[in-house]
This record gives structure tokens, C-alpha cells and sequence, in this order.
């Protein structure tokens, strides 16, 4: 972000800031620190300081991700003032998830939680302000499938557009769309040594929403149910029956994420898998499996794209992506999935290992 965006969102969020906190100051920060101003101010006899972090995009992206960066924003630095998430708008769900993990929220929609020793502020529920503007939009369907191979191979960014298209399966037109719109966002460099994504963090959040929300609705499902005494079985099964049958299958979900971390296994199963993989009365009689409507322990979902089927490993069972894993955990969001999704960011964002 340039020095010229950020003097007008200190303007913007002052006047905010001031609402609840008239005597406020704010300084400018070395350019080495990762927060770009600084807020110290006086209430009930005390002084406190926030670190300013703004988000300019938080509506439309994931914001456990988002979370995740301020902390290792913070730890870089090594000072212990509180952050301040500054927003154009933070959704309900979003504030509670803010509240939770301790972060302090203000948004120009008047929107505030500030919780500091002799200090508590809270307003929800406001809607965004009504205002032109030619930020970007909600990405779509394309965008999604382009973005996912650029994160799970991220040397595509500076492949030939045919291959893009080929990989995220979009259509040549789609690629081009998404890589002015990553530009747009400041999200893509075009340099001179090649094209490169610029922030793999924000980038990650602002894919996952748009996968929970666009793409992951809109592919097919099917449930089955499948006669097993236990996961390892039922692992073991599907890989004998799909394998033998040609068809690519991958574990992902609560399953795919237990062999990353041991942490969370759901009762039911879930694969990427294409939809007809259990058509045919022989392949279910060797997985000993039924349909079974909305009840099962199997949900075998369309691959959101060609990646979300890696490449197979002689004696490894295929699992799908950290990203698509991530994802699916967050789709589920029931509250040990969001904990098991917590597991894997350190390695998805790359701050650190599977």
C-alpha cells in the first residue's frame, strides 16, 4: 500500500477513532515494522497504545486467515501494544470470531469493539456504508478455479496463460479476468524477471471465503453408505475399488486433515471424486456400499479442479491439498473443524511446517 493510500485511511479511521477516543494521537511507524501507524491515547486515568492494521478487503475474505497474519505480524515485531483491525466493514461473523482471538475491530460503518483496561467499547450490527466505489468485487466462479491453481502451484503464476486455463480447467479469457483483477488488488507483481503473487497470506484469505461461499455450493454431491468397521478400512477400500477402476479420488476434509495433524476425525468420510465414480452396481458391491440420501459416511464431492487430485504416491493413500482441506474444515465450520482448520495455517500460508 503506498504512503498516499495510507494518509487517506488515517484521516478516515481517525475521525472513528476519535468518536470514542477524543484525545487519541496517531504516529506514523518505521517502515520496518509491519503495522503502519501506531494509536496512543488516554481513558479512565490510563494510557494505552494499538498497533493500526488495516484490512481493506475483510469482507470478502476469510478472517481466521487474517487473524493468523496479525499474529505473526505481531511476533515480528516484538512490542506488546494490542491490535487494531481497521475495516470499510466487519460482519457479524466476523466480529465474533475478531472477539474471540482477542483482536479490536473499528470499521467505518461505526461498528467498534475496543476492549483495554479502563476502556470497553462495543457496537454491532451496523451495514456498510452506501458509497460508489471501484474496489473489486466478490470474485466468482473463474476467479476461484484460477486463484487455486496459482496457490497450490505456485509457479503457474508466471506460466503461459494455455497452461493456467488447462490446470484451473477456465477457459483462456477467465485466466486473463483474474490476472487483472489480482493486479487490481495488488495481490500479482508484473516484474521484469516474471510474474509473481505479492501476498500469499492475503491472498490465501481472500480465496478461502470465495471458495466457501461461490464455488464449494455449486459442486455436486452424493452420499453413500459404506459397510466398514472403521477409517482405516474404509480408506484402504476405496483405494483398492476406485484405484483399480481408474478413477482419481482423493481424501479430503476432517479425513485428509487427521493425517496432517491426528486432531479431528468426523464420523463421515469425505473425497473429491467425480460424480459418477459409484454409478455402476460392481464398483458399489466391492466398496460394499449404498446411496443413502442425506444420511451416510461417505460424501463423495465434484473436484472443485483437475489439482484438487494430487499426484499419486506408490503406497500413500491420494490426499487432497492443505489448501482444499482448509477449506472443506471451514465449509463444515462446525467448532472442531474450525480448530482442525487452525492446524493447518502455519503450514498453508508458509510460516511453517504440515
Amino acid at each position: 500500500m503506498n504512503m498516499t493510500r495510507r494518509a487517506v485511511t488515517v484521516d478516515q479511521y481517525l475521525v472513528a477513532l476519535k468518536r470514542w477516543l477524543p484525545n487519541v494521537h496517531v504516529r506514523r511507524t518505521d517502515a520496518k515494522v509491519p503495522f503502519y501507524a501506531l494509536a496512543t491515547w488516554k481513558a479512565a486515568g490510563r494510557t494505552g497504545t494499538y498497533a493500526l492494521a488495516e484490512v481493506p478487503h475483510l469482507r470478502h475474505q476469510d478472517v481466521r486467515v487474517v487473524i493468523d497474519r496479525l499474529t505473526q505480524r505481531q511476533a515480528t515485531v516484538g512490542h506488546h501494544e494490542k491490535v487494531l483491525l481497521l475495516a470499510p466493514h466487519v460482519r457479524a461473523q466476523q466480529a465474533a470470531t475478531l472477539e474471540r482471538a482477542g483482536v479490536d475491530y473499528l470499521d467505518l460503518a461505526g461498528n467498534a469493539h475496543l476492549d483495554r483496561p479502563g476502556l470497553f467499547v462495543h457496537v454491532e450490527g451496523r451495514p456498510p456504508l452506501k458509497r460508489e466505489t471501484t474496489a473489486p468485487t466478490r470474485p466468482q466462479k473463474g476467479w476461484v478455479k484460477t486463484v487455486m491453481a496459482l496457490l497450490i502451484r505456485p509457479e503457474l503464476a508466471d506460466a503461459p496463460y494455455r497452461a493456467i486455463a488447462d490446470q484451473a480447467d477456465v477457459a483462456l479469457g477467465t485466466v486473463a479476468g483474474c490476472f487483472a483483477d489480482l493486479e487490481k488488488r495488488r495481490l500479482l507483481h508484473q516484474r521484469k524477471t516474471g510474474r509473481e503473487v505479492a501476498d500469499r497470506h492475503a491472498l490465501v484469505a481472500l480465496w478461502v471465503q470465495a471458495y466457501v461461499e461461490v464455488l464449494r455450493p455449486r459442486l455436486a454431491e452424493r452420499r453413500f453408505q459404506v459397510r466398514a468397521t472403521d477409517k482405516p478400512t474404509l480408506w484402504a477400500r476405496l483405494d483398492e475399488v476406485l484405484t483399480r477402476r481408474d478413477q482419481p479420488w482423493a481424501l479430503t476434509g476432517a479425513d485428509a486433515a487427521w493425517h496432517r495433524t491426528q486432531f479431528f476425525r468426523a464420523e463421515d468420510t469425505e473425497i473429491y471424486a467425480p460424480v459418477v465414480a459409484l454409478d455402476d452396481r460392481e464398483t458399489r458391491a466391492a466398496l460394499v456400499a449404498q446411496p443413502a440420501g442425506e444420511g451416510g459416511n461417505l460424501l463423495l464431492i465434484e473436484p472443485p479442479g483437475p489439482l484438487a487430485m494430487p499426484d499419486r504416491v506408490a503406497g500413500a493413500l491420494p490426499i487432497a491439498s492443505d489448501l482444499l482441506t482448509y477449506a472443506e474444515l471451514r465449509y463444515r465450520n462446525t467448532d472442531q473443524a474450525l480448530e482442525a482448520a487452525e492446524l493447518l495455517l502455519p503450514g498453508l500460508v508458509g510460516h511453517g511446517a504440515h
